[in-house]
């Protein structure tokens, strides 16, 4: 699509699908249209010269883009931003999400668009291949239809951003559209046991959270659901800039190569939640504070003087329970200065990596108390 013969309005416009992303429903534009996601852009820029250029085609979208794209789609502005990310988290001031890693292509559109993983059986089944929302956040590892471990990639040629966005996978099988090779295998049964225990129980309430679901009563008291996805994604962006002794290339899965990363840190972070919760056996509880304490000193030790200061400000927007925790383990760290940690390995591996594949939200809650303070 040339600048000079850019429509008003799209020939072709299918319909954005309420539970895919804006930019995914973008790319299925513009294979509709058989132009390239950037072709697509530029004509409807050079119609709209006068509207500000994106930070983002998944998360805050403003209202007067919104305006000019249901024009140009023929779509309705109310269908648009429902696809919002933020719109979908009206709570959150930012959220964790997956991004691409460092990289000048353009073509597709990445450095507007959120990472994402894959389901193989959703997408075998879909009508017309997009991205789920709920597939870019770093702390779900399963599909909640199927039960299955998400995908990162294509398997063949490790392309991070793979699916042919808007093919019909009843006409044909859904190919990597980089290589050609095929995306809907299955999981072995193997890579699905990985997934249990501790970390299914983080993405039971990570999930309800980010649908402003209040976790049960029964957990963390009065906690809501809002501070359990605040504690999980400090914790998680917090520890994915550290290496796993337990990791390397011949360990992690190639053509899942953050799977077993995410795992470990979510099982850290689901143990350190359940460490948490009441319990009715006092030497029971006894026994859980020594284990929660143990955990919380491994996490420490990773931290510098100022990190252990900000997850310490930050924890302010955390369940009254995991506050306790840290404190207690705060107390005693400073007292001990133990410098061992099970997560210093010989390489910085994968950890400095995966750490390119992360949007992160300010870790440290000060900005946000000297807002609230200043009565802005």
């Amino acid at each position: 699509m040339k600048t000079a013969s850019a429509p008003s309005q799209l020939p072709f416009a299918p319909r954005p699908l309420p539970n895919e992303l804006f930019s995914s429903w973008v790319l299925r534009i513009a294979h509709a249209n058989c132009v390239s996601p950037e072709e697509l852009m530029i004509g409807f820029q050079c119609r709209h010269s006068d509207l500000p250029s994106l930070s983002s085609l998944d998360w805050g979208l403003p209202l007067a883009f919104l305006n000019a794209m249901a024009t140009f789609s023929r779509t309705s502005v109310s269908s648009l931003g429902r696809l919002d990310l933020r719109k979908r988290l009206p709570q959150s001031e930012r959220a964790l999400l997956l991004r691409w890693g460092v990289s000048d292509r353009s073509q597709r559109l990445r450095r507007l668009r959120t990472g994402y993983a894959f389901c193989p059986p959703c997408i075998s089944l879909q009508a017309y291949v997009h991205v789920r929302w709920e597939w870019a956040f770093p702390a779900l590892l399963r599909c909640h239809i199927h039960k299955s471990p998400l995908r990162h990639g294509c398997p063949t040629c490790g392309e991070d951003n793979p699916l042919p966005f808007g093919s019909s996978p009843a006409v044909a099988p859904v190919l990597c559209w980089s290589c050609g090779a095929k995306l809907t295998f299955t999981t072995s049964s193997s890579r699905q046991r990985q997934i249990a225990g501790a970390q299914l129980f983080v993405e039971q309430i990570y999930r309800a959270a980010l649908r402003a679901a209040n976790p049960d009563a029964a957990l963390l008291g009065a906690a809501t659901g809002t501070q359990l996805r605040c504690f999980v994604e400090d914790l998680l962006q917090l520890l994915a800039w550290y290496p796993s002794h337990e990791l390397s290339i011949q360990s992690t899965d190639p053509r899942n190569l953050h799977f077993a990363f995410r795992t470990e840190i979510l099982t850290i972070i689901g143990s350190l939640i359940m460490d948490a919760l009441p319990g009715s056996v006092p030497r029971g509880k006894q026994n859980r504070l020594r284990n929660g304490c143990v955990l919380w000193l491994r996490v420490l030790a990773l931290l510098s003087h100022r990190e252990a200061g900000l997850i310490e400000t930050s924890s302010q927007r955390w369940p009254a329970a995991l506050r306790r925790r840290l404190a207690s383990a705060l107390n005693q760290h400073v007292r001990s200065r133990s410098q061992s940690s099970p997560f210093r390995g010989r390489f910085f591996r994968p950890g400095l990596e995966y750490i390119e594949c992360l949007e992160f939200r300010d870790l440290s809650a000060e900005n946000e108390i000297k807002i609230r303070n200043s009565g802005i």
